[in-house]
């Protein structure tokens, strides 16, 4: 092989090198655009992430502020009967029969 085949064998070689870099250089670009997008999504997703949350401790204190309302209710229900049944209890004419 000469020399002149020799330094066209290289050129050649790199000239496939050259052009493989190039398109390593543009999957490269679109790994990086792919990239930004999915950062772009997760910030997005995030977002929700953090607006749900934020929803869900709002109905929860919503909840619980009526839960605490409903059981004051039933308790105040309760303490009337008992008043009821105290005043029963203590009114002995209530259990005799009267004639008319």
């Amino acid at each position: 092989m000469t020399n002149s085949e020799k330094i066209d064998l290289l050129l050649a070689e790199m000239q496939g090198m050259k052009s493989d870099m190039q398109s390593m250089k543009s999957d490269m670009r679109g790994m990086k655009s792919d990239m930004q997008d999915m950062k772009f999504n997760l910030q997005n997703m995030n977002n929700k992430i953090d607006t749900l949350e934020s929803q869900i401790k709002q109905t929860e204190r919503v909840l619980r502020n009526e839960i605490k309302k409903e059981f004051g209710l039933v308790l105040d229900e309760i303490e009337r009967v008992h008043r009821i049944l105290d005043k029963h209890k203590a009114d002995a004419s209530m259990h005799c029969i009267t004639a008319f």
